[in-house]
């Protein structure tokens, strides 16, 4: 009979004479034996976490300094659902008094500023005509609105959040071009419509299979072969990948507002890119370019650059 890992791990701290209350008050015991819980994997651990602040200081502007780490600590360390430390956590920020607007513009003005320079190489060799992206909290953080060689239909589909969370105006960039805002809900497009490229620069994890699969068949539908499409995406193979991007995405969902049921079901669509290479390519779309958006091992993402060919 093989014994599971937790079994396993359980027999042996029976033998060396550890009580059940003992190693429930231990973290790192508790840690070892719920490997599957992300924060645990994490916090718990005093090297990963090393790595991880970090990386939320980088990615979320959540700095190392900042009180609600140690909160953070403290309570993935008594409760082991990730459920219960989710809803904690966004407790702790709704007590905090960390201005979430701000942050938020900070964050979403970074993820422009990273996909500007590939799309500005992209759309430098040929003027666009036709353009949609998803994903994005309004038009002014959209790296299009920085392009000038973007013609024709220009619609950004907006993600909604709390007014509380949704990030303050920019005040350091001016648009030189407009698009058109519409929310994901009343998106329509007009039979005549055609787009050259398309971006998704939340993540295909942040949609349903559904939900995906018709914007899929609509971006296919629209575009004419030699068009593009960019899309920001995780590239998670290892088990630790997964907890790196799983924490990630969910404060990410957390500074928006946004439920644990939301944050759950982004986390079990968090695959390699591979398998969003073969995803995409039912939709006639061939990987062209992949663009590092990190340095980070632990955390591999990157803006992957499709081409329509059929």
């Amino acid at each position: 009979m093989t014994l599971s890992r937790r079994t396993f791990l359980k027999s042996s701290f029976a033998l060396a004479g550890l009580t059940g209350c003992q190693v429930a008050a231990s973290p790192l015991v508790r840690a070892l034996l719920n490997q599957e819980n992300s924060y645990h994997a994490l916090y718990l651990n005093k090297n990963r976490l090393t790595e991880l602040l970090p990386l939320l200081a980088q990615q979320l502007h959540l700095y190392q300094d900042a009180e609600i780490h140690t909160q953070a600590i403290q309570c993935i360390a008594q409760l082991d659902s990730e459920h219960a430390i989710y809803t904690r956590l966004n407790e702790l920020l709704t007590q905090d008094s960390m201005n979430l607007g701000l942050i938020n513009m900070h964050r979403y003005q970074d993820r422009q500023m990273q996909c500007l320079e590939s799309l500005q190489d992209l759309v430098s060799t040929s003027p666009v005509d036709g353009y949609i992206s998803f994903g994005l909290p309004n038009s002014s953080f959209d790296p299009i609105a920085q392009l000038t060689q973007v013609s024709g239909t220009k619609l950004t589909v907006t993600r909604t959040m709390p007014a509380a969370h949704s990030p303050i105006a920019r005040s350091d960039m001016i648009s030189i071009a407009t698009t058109t805002e519409v929310e994901q809900q009343a998106l329509t497009l007009a039979d005549d419509t055609h787009l050259q490229l398309a971006a998704i620069y939340d993540g295909p994890h942040c949609y349903s299979k559904p939900v995906f699969t018709q914007m899929m068949s609509g971006l296919s539908q629209k575009m004419r072969a030699g068009g593009h499409l960019a899309m920001r995406l995780y590239d998670v193979q290892q088990p630790l990948q997964q907890h790196f991007a799983a924490v990630l995405n969910d404060w990410a969902n957390l500074f928006e507002g946004q439920p644990w049921q939301q944050a759950a079901a982004q986390r079990a669509r968090l695959s390699p890119a591979t398998s969003w290479h073969r995803e995409l390519a039912q939709y006639g779309f061939k990987l062209v370019d992949m663009h590092a958006l990190t340095s980070h091992q632990t955390l591999p993402e990157y803006l992957a650059l499709y081409q329509k060919v059929s």
